[in-house]
């Protein structure tokens, strides 16, 4: 399987705009996966909190 990676003329326009994909892409996993791990403390916290009030 080959790729053709030729954009030809249009190169100055099609590679700025994979790099900018491929950035945004990775900043939406980042901050997600950093969204995940703020949910998941608050979650831990309040249960932390809930138990030590039902004592």
């Amino acid at each position: 399987m080959t790729f053709d990676f030729d954009a030809g003329k249009y190169a100055v326009y099609v590679w700025p705009a994979f790099a900018l994909t491929a950035v945004v892409f990775a900043w939406m996993i980042v901050d997600s996966l950093a969204a995940a791990r703020r949910w998941r403390a608050e979650a831990e916290r309040r249960q932390a909190q809930a138990k030590d009030a039902g004592k």
